[in-house]
């Protein structure tokens, strides 16, 4: 089993956008997939089980009546442990929303960020005795491993939210790869810098502990895990190609990643490289396009962009399915989109390998 995260602490990156339809592309490759939402905006859960949530929404403008969703949030899974009312979470307590034959979830909760005060301060308290802030310092990590294990998952893909706080910092830990997604812009290519600050001192401080923490028997997840690549996206095209002025900060990106990223991930841990063999030449793994036109689709009828169909486009057409050029214009599109997010499919699997 493998945990896998898209991390970027700079926001508006498509970062959930390209979770949901990784998640729904490894599970049609024939993998295990679970994913954790936990970016309290709740969006991937919103994308999974939109047809459930819609219908609960109408039910409850007809009675008046608040309607449960299924299966249980993570702030409802991890809780009790945060509390102190149980060692480590009931993975047997614990329900999940089975998508299809291959693709679970679990939901996320909007008040998530409940929960930061004492992930922060359990990280502050990792040098202590303290037994309830080290339990909790590992609940995360201890109860993925365990979920992945009673349901026979082969990946975890966990949606983080952009921030550089004690729960994404939690989930990010508890990873053995992670991807960065980046928008080609000034800000993208200046974020890799605090991006590697940010990265740095997570890594290392959660070294500081790891060694002791397995010599008490406590369950802590490794703490390294290997940089996938950069994910460009969210660009226009021009004949085929990115638009000059989104190619010039694509260009760019490499030599950020070599003079910042690169350095740190190699470093941080003595003997363990973390870059997964990246150079500058090759960092970038994938090139995602904008949809025009596919993302409102994606949203509207919860499939991935791959896998919507001719007749899903009356929805944003008076009715009527696109024909002719704009359909086979779609198709391309499509098609162009599942070449580039089977590259990232191909390397979260080498990564198990």
């Amino acid at each position: 089993m493998k945990v896998i995260t898209l991390y970027n602490h700079k926001g508006g990156v498509s970062k959930t956008t390209t979770t949901f339809n990784l998640a729904y592309l490894i599970a049609e490759r024939g993998k295990k997939v679970l994913v954790i939402d936990a970016d309290p905006q709740c969006n991937i859960t919103e994308l999974m089980i939109s047809d459930t949530i819609q219908a609960a929404d109408e039910k409850e403008a007809d009675t008046g009546i608040p309607q449960d969703l299924p299966g249980t949030t993570i702030l409802e899974a991890l809780k009790p442990r945060i509390d102190g009312d149980v060692p480590e979470v009931n993975v047997d307590a614990v329900g999940i929303i089975h998508i299809n034959d291959n693709l679970s979830l679990l939901r996320g909760d909007v008040n998530l960020s409940d929960i930061e005060d004492s992930l922060a301060e359990a990280h502050t308290q990792r040098f202590s005795n303290k037994t309830h802030e080290k339990r909790t310092y590992v609940a995360l990590g201890s109860f993925i491993e365990r979920l992945a294990e009673k349901y026979g998952f082969d990946f975890v893909l966990i949606d983080v939210g952009p921030s550089s706080g004690a729960l994404t910092r939690a989930c990010f830990l508890t990873c053995d790869g992670f991807f960065v997604p980046s928008m080609p812009d000034r800000f993208n290519v200046q974020a890799i810098g605090t991006l590697s600050t940010i990265l740095n001192r997570w890594i290392s401080e959660h070294q500081q502990i790891y060694q002791s923490f397995v010599d008490q028997g406590l369950a802590i997840r490794p703490g390294t895990p290997e940089f996938l690549g950069i994910i460009s996206q969210n660009f226009k095209m021009m004949s085929g190609k990115p638009k000059k002025s989104y190619e010039l900060w694509i260009s760019r990106m490499p030599g950020r990643f070599s003079e910042k990223l690169k350095p740190v991930l190699d470093s941080v841990v003595k003997g363990k490289p973390l870059s997964g063999g990246l150079k500058a030449d090759d960092c970038i793994v994938a090139k995602i396009p904008d949809f025009v036109g596919l993302a409102p689709l994606m949203q509207e009828t919860g499939k991935p962009v791959f896998g919507i169909e001719k007749d899903d486009t009356r929805i944003v057409n008076e009715g009527q399915p696109w024909q002719g050029k704009v359909w086979d214009q779609a198709v391309e599109r499509m098609e162009k989109y599942k070449s580039e997010l089977t590259h990232l499919a191909v390397r979260c699997e080498g990564l198990a390998n």
